[in-house]
């Protein structure tokens, strides 16, 4: 039975409503009573008090004197568990194959590694031009859409060493460029280049978040100049960003703030 049968088939009402309770107490992101939690689920204080009960019961809430609810420490640890189960590189499977499909555009995920980044993943479009890129190829830390993004969300002790090595023998104009790009990038949400790596080759990269909000990958389209839109606001961009938004969402983003965006620009 795939995922989808078990989505169709008959669950458990409570369950899933215990469930949806949680979320809603994780949401608020503060210890609440049982009058704001109520209010939060729509439910009378009665039939909500049983569940919280039985979540205290098992380690999922905790309950202060003052009759506040917060997380307990048995629901922390399992989404512990669960967040070290987490395969960046097979959650990210449908979504670079989607892409590829509706794109025909070669897709790649990478990480970063000892040496900077280099994809973990790589999907080749239908086109019968190839570019050279495969899996475990390594990416230029400033020359690269990808690699901008690593620059641009990592710490900086993380990307002091390649930042160096590839920028000592650069023109002062070309650092000033790169220190500029990373900037707008922080702004726009994604990096572009156009012919920096490869000649002909353009590609549109974005970040990929994990449970903290850290930067844990990034998603790449790389296609020739003139047949991968790369203009502000383009089709191509605002499907990769999407896409992108999803996956970090499956990987425990909540959607909000990252620690990554708070880099100085």
């Amino acid at each position: 039975m795939t995922g989808n049968d078990d989505q169709k088939g008959n669950g458990i009402q409570s369950v899933e409503l215990g469930i949806d309770i949680l979320k809603r107490i994780a949401r608020a992101g503060r210890p609440l009573n049982i009058t704001e939690i109520a209010n939060l689920c729509d439910m009378s204080k009665s039939k909500l008090h049983r569940y919280l009960t039985s979540f205290i019961r098992v380690g999922f809430l905790n309950k202060s004197e003052d009759l506040r609810y917060t997380l307990g420490t048995d629901l922390y640890l399992l989404g512990l568990k669960a967040s070290e189960q987490i395969n960046v590189k097979e959650v990210a499977a449908p979504y670079l194959i989607e892409l590829k499909e509706k794109l025909n555009q070669s897709v790649g995920l990478a990480v970063w590694g000892e040496k900077g980044p280099f994809f973990i993943r790589w999907e080749e479009s239908n086109r019968p031009i190839n570019v050279g890129i495969k899996v475990g190829s390594q990416l230029s830390l400033t020359g690269s859409a990808t690699g901008m993004i690593f620059a641009s969300y990592l710490p900086e002790d993380r990307i002091e060493g390649l930042m160096n090595e590839e920028t000592t023998l650069s023109a002062r104009e070309n650092k000033e460029w790169i220190s500029d790009e990373m900037v707008s990038i922080r702004k726009r949400g994604y990096a572009v280049t156009n012919g920096r790596l490869l000649p002909g080759v353009a590609a549109i990269s974005c970040p990929i978040w994990n449970q903290n909000g850290d930067l844990t990958a990034a998603l790449t389209i790389v296609g020739l100049i003139g047949m991968l839109d790369t203009t502000e606001d383009s089709q191509d961009i605002k499907m990769l960003q999407e896409k992108s938004q999803e996956l970090s969402k499956a990987l425990g983003w909540n959607g909000e703030s990252t620690k990554s965006l708070l880099k100085p620009v």
